[in-house]
């Protein structure tokens, strides 16, 4: 059968682009924070995976739905975005940015352990209403969960290039970026911007924790 390592090829890269469009939700939180701070946050990932024991959490020790599990999840990451923001990143206003990049490596550290203390080292599951039989089409064998992952991905993806082109608040987070100082200078609010920044990071933490 000559077709079938053409086939198997033809499955892999479907499986493999729709995989890389999942992983863009966690480098969608690399670009948010860096376009508000010009700073790498290195606990990007950390961030994903704290999201995501925090929904299997709310499901298996309080018995929430999935739903309420996700939404619980996205509104305890802009909070602990908010927190983070005003404990440990403000006080680093103004000086050299690798004092944040320092800060956010220790974060992913302190994560990192408070994850195994809280949640154990094991592996935890959210029951998602989305079916495991994989969907067949023509000679593709693609998994639902993927495909509904890589539309999240895609559809935030979009919507936050628009935000950073076309918006008003989007622009001054591009121009605070740019310049700190000046933007302060031109009455750009940089703390409150900055806020903003990792609260959305934890927003796309929370739905990049979920699917995965």
């Amino acid at each position: 059968m000559p077709d079938l390592p053409l086939r198997f090829l033809a499955i892999l890269l479907a499986n493999g682009l729709l995989v890389v469009a999942m992983y863009a939700l966690v480098a969608l939180g690399f670009v948010l924070i860096y376009k508000a701070t010009d700073a790498i946050n290195f606990a990007q990932g950390e961030f994903v995976m704290f999201a995501g024991f925090l929904a299997a959490g709310a499901i298996h020790l309080a018995g929430a739905p999935w739903w309420a599990s996700a939404l619980l999840t996205i509104a305890a990451m802009i909070g602990f975005g908010f927190v983070l923001e005003r404990v440990v990143l403000r006080p680093l206003l103004g000086r050299p940015i690798i004092a944040v990049i320092m800060a956010t490596i220790g974060l992913a550290a302190v994560l990192r352990g408070t994850a195994t203390m809280a949640f154990g080292g094991g592996t935890q599951t959210i029951p998602l209403p989305i079916p495991d039989t994989p969907l067949r089409l023509g000679p593709l064998i693609l998994p639902p969960i993927e495909l509904v992952g890589a539309g999240v991905s895609l559809g935030f993806l979009a919507a936050f290039g628009w935000f950073f082109l076309k918006s008003r608040i989007g622009v001054a987070m591009r121009a605070v970026a740019d310049n700190q100082q000046v933007a302060m200078a031109m009455g750009i609010n940089v703390q409150r911007y900055f806020a903003l920044a990792w609260a959305l990071a934890g927003v796309v933490s929370a739905l990049g924790g979920v699917l995965w």
